[in-house]
């Protein structure tokens, strides 16, 4: 048994939930491939602490694997989906998707914006953001969405914190906050623009 089999061996069977938090802690390396199920099988643990860092961990591993499961912690108020009950723990699971990137949790993220809690949503946003531009279309198609008409204000601010990004790239995807507000539809011209991939010479506004 080497070091990593020793920790998996606390995080599953520790005495008490703070050496469990700690073993948790300790697997969040990149290539530590074998501790993604047991953070897995972590993510159900009793104490809210263990399942925050379990969390925190595989976004550090990233790999794909924990994607689907993250995503059932993160909850969606509006579709009914209820996730993680603890606000820090849907705060680092929001943080550990956008570490990893993958476009599997856009949906997820995007309903996450609805969360109740401030912080979660403003980690979701961050998110979002860090993303980027696969993340563009799906913002676009849920600030067209009657249902999700209370999202539009945060949306709003994300498509914009992306085109800021964009711009430092030279990428300018033209994006502005009238494009979402008060307007419910975005503008032909731009959602075109979006839908054919975004071009390498600037787009002006």
């Amino acid at each position: 048994m080497d070091e990593v089999d020793e920790r998996i061996e606390k995080l599953r069977k520790g005495d008490g939930a703070e050496e469990r938090r700690q073993a948790a802690v300790s697997l969040g390396e990149p290539g530590y491939t074998r501790a993604v199920e047991p953070l897995i099988e972590a993510l159900g643990d009793a104490d809210w602490s263990v399942r925050a860092d379990a969390a925190g961990s595989l976004g550090k591993i990233g790999d794909e694997r924990a994607v689907e499961p993250l995503i059932g912690m993160l909850g969606d108020e509006q579709a009914g989906a209820l996730g993680d009950e603890h606000g820090y723990v849907r705060w680092q699971v929001a943080k550990a998707l956008g570490e990893m990137g993958s476009v599997k949790a856009l949906d997820a993220l995007i309903g996450a914006l609805g969360d109740a809690n401030k912080d979660v949503r403003e980690k979701v946003a961050g998110a979002l953001v860090k993303i980027g531009e696969p993340a563009v279309k799906h913002l676009i198609e849920a600030a067209n969405d009657p249902n999700k008409k209370h999202l539009r204000r945060g949306i709003a601010g994300i498509l914009k914190e992306i085109n800021e990004k964009a711009k430092e790239k030279e990428h300018d995807f033209g994006i502005r906050d009238t494009d979402v507000i008060p307007k419910p539809n975005i503008p032909k011209e731009f959602k075109r623009l979006v839908l054919t991939d975004v071009p390498k010479a600037r787009v002006k506004a």
